[in-house]
């Protein structure tokens, strides 16, 4: 299995170093600064890249194979990349999702929908925090984590598999519902009709990312089972934080593939006809960002 886990992990690191590096060339290929939604991203790519990195190493250490069948010396040290790959992950997770809300911060205008991007922002980074930490605290001594013969005690699995279950279905509820929000954000303002479906259906691919959480709540129970492997677990592990990457750099391409990517943005006009030229109108702000 260790093989099989290699190939979908550096596939799904290439296609979300493939389209962050292209959103990234997007945003510097017009002349528009980096903000904070772009360096939170990038921070929760250097996450996956280091969790997928810890994870190649693990299965030159025996990850893949049932744990019942390795030596004490390899589940010594294939315990520590497998806990700090995971944590890597949480990270990256918790991050990837902040950044995209941060992108919906910049062109919300309605207070309802700042406040609900808010709520997301700040519990989606107490409820990874509190994952990764339980991580870490539920053992002790500390290095009982990775060799379980050591004399300490540990949590029962059962309440790091709840909890992760738990931290799953929120991490999904989250991500779908950052895919609904730009709905009502764009819906309600007077664009061209074919560049607010684009805009629109861009900015929802947040839905796809949000299936992987579900996903991965089936092979929890793996947690703590000396007689399988972590595999499919690693899997949906890595494979929400890339999906939800890919996400949140989708709709920055648009300018990329369109032809008139060097012309005037679209005006934005209010319901009664009237241009909204203030350059101090919220909806300018929107025009300005629903490209990126």
């Amino acid at each position: 299995m260790g093989p099989y886990l290699l190939r979908v992990i550096w596939v799904l690191a290439g296609l979300s170093t493939t389209l962050l590096g292209l959103r990234l060339f997007s945003k510097l290929w017009r002349r528009r600064p980096l903000w904070w939604d772009d360096h939170v991203l990038v921070a929760a790519w250097i996450s996956l890249m280091v969790s997928i990195a810890l994870q190649t190493a693990g299965v030159h250490h025996g990850l893949g194979r049932p744990y019942h069948t390795m030596d004490d010396d390899r589940l010594v040290t294939m315990g520590v990349l497998s806990i700090s790959a995971g944590f890597g992950s949480i990270l990256a997770t918790s991050w990837s999702k902040t950044s995209f809300a941060l992108s919906l911060l910049r062109i919300s205008t309605t207070g309802r929908v700042r406040i609900a991007v808010w709520v997301i922002i700040i519990s989606t980074n107490l409820v990874f925090g509190a994952l990764g930490l339980m991580q870490w605290i539920q053992c002790w001594p500390f290095a009982k984590l990775w060799n379980s013969k050591m004399e300490g005690s540990c949590w029962p699995s059962y309440i790091f598999q709840g909890y992760g279950a738990f931290a799953s279905a929120f991490s999904g509820l989250a991500d779908i519902t950052l895919a609904i929000l730009p709905w009502k954000i764009v819906w309600a303002v007077a664009i061209n009709k074919k560049d607010k479906i684009g805009a629109l259906l861009a900015m929802s691919m947040g839905v796809f990312a949000g299936i992987m959480p579900f996903l991965k709540i089936m092979t929890l129970h793996t947690i703590g089972n000396r007689n399988t492997t972590t595999v499919e677990l690693f899997i949906y592990g890595t494979a929400e934080p890339a999906a939800a990457i890919m996400a949140a750099s989708i709709p920055a391409l648009r300018a990329l593939i369109q032809q008139d990517g060097h012309k005037k943005p679209v005006r934005f006009v209010d319901m009664s006809g009237k241009n909204l030229a203030s350059p101090a109108s919220s909806f300018q702000v929107i025009s300005r960002n629903v490209r990126t």
